[in-house]
Formats: C-alpha cells, sequence, structure tokens
C-alpha cells in the first residue's frame, strides 16, 4: 500500500516543533524557504561553501563548529586569488595545524579548487555568473561540479547546490535511513540506486507538500540526526532510535520488524 508522504512529513514537521531549541528550527526552515541563487555574491562565499562541504563530507557538523575560524584563517579568508598560489608548503603548513581537520586529501582538494574557482570566474566575469547559467538545469550542473571539481561525488554536490541557495535534497545517511525504515527506499547502504530513490521520494514530497527540497531536507536531517542545535535530540538515530517518541510508527517498517513496545 502506498504511504502518506505529505502526513508523514507533517507528522516529521510538527515534532520537531515540539522539540526545538528556543525557535531555532522554524528559524531555520524559514530561511530556506526564502533563500535562492545570488549570482552577485562574491567568489570568496561560494569558496567558502565548496570548503565548508568537503569537510563537513564524513564528519558531524557539531566536531567541526568550533573550527570555523581557525578554517577561515587557513583558506585566508577565502580569497580565491591567495589560496589559488598556495604551495606544499603552505598544504604542509595546514597539515601541522591543530586547530582544522588534518585531511591531506581534503584540503589539497580545496586549493585546487580555489584554482578552478579562479579560472571560471575569469572566463564568465564571477564564479556566480558560472553558477547562474544553470540555475535551471541542475543536473547539468551537478555532472559539471563533479567532472571538474576535487573531492566532489553526487551527494556533496547535492549539498553544494542547497548551500549556495538552489534547490536540492542532500541523501545523506539520515535521510537514507529515515526513508528506508519507513519503506520508502529499497536499502540503507548509500548506494547510487538508494541516492536516486531517495530524490525522487524528496520531489514527490515536495510536490504534494508545497515545501522546497532544502526543507525536506532539513526536516529529515534533524530528524535523524538533530540538525546542528536545532532541536534538543535526534528521534530517529543510528542507534538508539526513539520509537516510543516517534509519531510515524504506523507507517514504520523497521519498527514493526522490531517489535518494539
Amino acid at each position: 500500500m502506498k504511504k502518506d508522504l505529505k502526513k508523514i512529513f507533517n507528522l516529521m514537521f510538527e515534532k520537531l516543533e515540539l522539540i526545538s531549541i528556543g525557535d531555532n528550527f522554524i528559524n531555520d526552515i524559514n530561511k530556506r524557504r526564502s533563500v535562492c541563487l545570488d549570482k552577485n555574491k562574491p567568489d570568496s562565499f561560494f569558496y567558502e561553501m565548496l570548503v565548508v562541504d568537503i569537510h563537513v563530507s564524513g564528519f558531524k557538523v557539531s566536531i567541526l563548529r568550533d573550527r570555523w575560524s581557525d578554517i577561515r584563517k587557513a583558506f585566508s579568508d577565502y580569497d580565491v586569488c591567495r589560496v589559488s598560489q598556495y604551495t606544499d608548503r603552505d598544504l604542509e603548513k595546514m597539515m601541522n595545524n591543530p586547530r582544522i581537520i588534518k585531511n591531506k586529501n581534503k584540503l589539497k582538494a580545496c586549493i585546487e579548487n580555489a584554482k578552478l574557482i579562479k579560472e571560471i570566474s575569469n572566463k564568465y566575469g564571477s564564479f556566480g555568473n558560472y553558477l547562474n547559467k544553470y540555475s535551471n538545469n541542475p543536473e547539468k550542473l551537478i555532472k559539471e561540479l563533479i567532472n571538474n571539481f576535487h573531492y566532489m561525488g553526487k551527494v556533496s554536490a547535492l549539498n553544494y547546490l542547497n548551500m549556495i541557495g538552489m534547490d536540492a535534497v542532500k541523501p545523506d545517511v539520515h535521510v537514507i535511513r529515515i526513508m528506508y525504515r519507513l519503506g520508502l527506499i529499497d536499502s540503507d547502504k548509500g548506494s547510487p540506486e538508494d541516492v536516486e530513490q531517495s530524490i525522487e521520494v524528496a520531489n514527490e514530497i515536495k510536490n504534494l507538500t508545497g515545501e522546497k527540497l532544502k526543507v525536506v531536507d532539513a526536516i529529515f536531517w534533524m530528524y535523524g540526526g538533530g540538525g546542528d542545535n536545532h532541536v534538543k535530540k535526534a528521534i530517529c538515530s543510528k542507534q538508539k532510535p526513539l520509537c516510543c517518541e516517534c509519531p510515524l510508527t504506523d507507517y514504520c517498517d523497521f519498527f514493526k520488524s522490531q517489535k518494539i513496545e
């Protein structure tokens, strides 16, 4: 039987409102509802979002929360021209900095991506102009990002679109886990098939509710991971799901299979 996606979404939304830390939840949702791509923002903004996107891949946002100011300093306030001139010596200096994430592949990718942004910006007048060229064709932009930029896969490309104001859902571990537990996708392994199925489900929810994909993304992210100081706790975490507090048990295959009382 086809499940009521609109009802599922609304129940998740209402639960998150109840456990919000102050107004953090609804403030984030309203921001996501209103934001859109602004091509006139400086290259430093688009580069910062790319550096953040690469850094959060595989890490909890909470781990990085106290490190952003040091990461900003390490990348010269995200000045693309300056970072594009970094040498191996600069990379080694970053690797010896205890205040940033010392992942050599990520750091090197960020430096190489600065060179790419500078090159593209020179060609189009700004990196924002380049991105805006694909504003009505996000799938093509995703392919461009994956093919041309370093440390960029489908999920991170979708997250980058979300971060710069374009409408997208990032099918991360939380989104995929919840959709799988609800029986909306076939597995929770994070395979390309899982990613595509989760995007299809998110688009269906968008069409049913009128919300942006980035709002759908936020609801699943906060419900499964607690967000970044948005709500008091995650309801559908990996290890200890709070099924006794979850309003989705009537729809949840995981709950039914576990026979949780």
